[in-house]
């Protein structure tokens, strides 16, 4: 699957897919990848889905920084 698409789970741990992950950095204004993991709980266990998780909320940031 397309590591893009919203059904890509990013976090194998809790089972949380990229849709989730970039609504939920929509909706709650998250602005670091701490404050993402701990109010998400994910990125906590194994930390494999780190790297992804600040991949897209960089991505967000750009997006509605340049907006």
């Amino acid at each position: 699957m397309d590591k893009n698409s919203p059904e890509y789970v990013i976090c194998l741990c809790r089972g949380t897919t990229r849709g989730q992950v970039e609504k939920y950095i929509a909706e709650s204004g998250v602005t670091s990848l701490k404050e993402l993991c701990s109010s998400m709980k994910v990125g906590d266990k194994c930390g494999g889905c780190r790297e992804d998780l600040e991949t897209i909320l960089r991505e967000h940031l750009n997006t509605n920084h340049n907006a």
